[in-house]
């Protein structure tokens, strides 16, 4: 990341720990003298409309990973106040852009995460 890109993207997870894999992309960055400060992105899955089908996706998804396919489920936004949580997390953490995936195939859920995030 620090020699090649332009920043770092982080695959999901708490605040905390995009903020501790920030740190370490921040000194990476700094390390080898690349001029201003890395771009850093940061992903998380929702599921507002149907929670239990958006779980039953990533736990199908992930299966290939074993054990951790549980993890990522039991990861999935599927309330407006764990979303707004994790938003203000990162943001605070200084995330430059955060994707937010939908895990059930409604279009209806990207009006359901605008109206949590007016």
């Amino acid at each position: 990341m620090a020699r090649y890109a332009d920043g770092y993207a982080h695959g999901g997870g708490p605040p905390r720990a995009f903020a501790s894999a920030a740190t370490r992309a921040r000194a990476a960055w700094h390390d080898l003298g690349r001029p201003g400060e890395p771009k850093l992105w940061g992903q998380a899955y929702f599921a507002l409309g149907d929670p239990d089908r958006g779980t039953a996706y990533l736990r199908d998804y992930y299966a290939f990973t074993g054990p951790f396919a549980e993890t990522v489920a039991a990861a999935n936004l599927t309330s407006a106040r764990a979303i707004r949580d994790l938003v203000r997390g990162y943001r605070a953490e200084g995330c430059d852009e955060l994707v937010l995936l939908p895990t059930v195939s409604d279009p209806a859920e990207v009006d359901r995460l605008a109206q949590v995030l007016s």
